[in-house]
């Protein structure tokens, strides 16, 4: 007789701890980003620093042989067909995340934008696991898995709720974030899936930063032909808005070793804790466009942080114990 009893898993933990970190390390880019898009006036020169300074960083530590290794195999994974070439686009998603994040936080705030790309990120999580798109495979459209992501959205909404009440609240920044959010999570899962080829975490994120950075340069030199581009100094960018594209190199390392144990739904909703968790504590420190923490923000980051624990108890793994 077989039977399935749960099991604690050293990997599957830190995986849970690491996404945890990522959110807070996703909040910090998105206020730093956006205050460099406040401040120079210019959303998508802004994206373009940021994803082209960690590009220029990853570049210089091509010095290391591992990483050159791991960006070798990622060519020889797409030569010998192992890999498809829109396996290795998550950098777009990455792009037009920073693009629509430089945009939308100096309007909404950190904690309404953060909450919006959480609704397409637990939304389309669950069509990423569930056409194992991502590394581990195919994964079941569980009650459990879609109870916390059900409950993961009513959290957004409550959130959201109070700030819709003030009547300030711009709708365009909220519905780019719902979709670039929907992107995050197929992001995720192609980078997670291009990481077991490369097995190294910086050649993945590498590959990354240069296909978003590439996108964002297309974008650059469009509008530079339509003439609502012109190049703007950077006169008076805090010091500390400036690291917005260290911050990412690191979130992209994480989520795409990460999302290899947990899957990108269980993973998104512990990027969740900590993404809405600091994202408040950003807002309560450092208010972005008037906006204050109200009751509707807390009461969501209660049923959101809620969701998190319910999937990462449904997706803890199991063995077969035979008595």
């Amino acid at each position: 007789m077989a039977t399935d009893e749960r099991h604690d898993d050293p990997q599957h933990a830190v995986a849970l701890v690491a996404a945890t970190l990522g959110g807070v390390l996703v909040t910090g880019q998105s206020r730093m980003n956006g205050e460099l898009s406040r401040t120079i006036e210019a959303p998508i020169q802004a994206a373009v620093y940021s994803f082209g300074s960690g590009l220029l960083l990853l570049l210089a530590l091509l010095v290391v042989p591992d990483i050159r290794a791991g960006i070798a195999r990622i060519r020889d994974a797409l030569r010998e067909g192992r890999l498809r070439w829109w396996q290795c686009l998550g950098g777009m998603g990455g792009a037009l995340f920073v693009a629509v994040q430089t945009y939308a936080v100096p309007l909404v705030g950190v904690a309404v934008f953060t909450v919006a790309t959480v609704a397409g990120q637990t939304g389309n999580a669950l069509v990423v696991d569930r056409f194992g798109i991502g590394p581990g495979g195919r994964r079941p459209v569980a009650l459990g898995r879609v109870l916390a992501a059900g409950l993961a959205i009513v959290g957004v909404a409550i959130t959201v709720s109070g700030s819709l009440g003030e009547g300030g609240l711009a709708v365009l920044p909220v519905v780019l974030a719902v979709l670039v959010g929907g992107g995050v999570a197929l992001q995720q899962g192609v980078n997670a899936r291009v990481n077991l080829e490369s097995l190294n975490v910086l050649s993945t994120t590498a590959q990354h930063f240069a296909t978003g950075t590439t996108l964002l340069l297309v974008i650059a030199a469009v509008q530079l032909g339509r003439g609502s581009y012109s190049p703007t100094d950077f006169d008076g960018v805090p010091w500390w808005a400036w690291w917005g594209g260290l911050l990412g190199i690191a979130y992209i390392a994480i989520a795409a070793w990460a999302v290899q144990h947990v899957g990108v739904l269980v993973f998104g909703l512990a990027l969740l804790t900590g993404q809405l968790g600091s994202a408040l504590l950003v807002d309560v420190l450092w208010p972005t466009a008037g906006r204050e923490v109200n009751l509707s923000m807390v009461l969501g980051l209660a049923v959101t942080l809620a969701a998190a624990a319910l999937a990462g108890w449904f997706a803890r793994p199991r063995r077969r114990v035979r008595g």
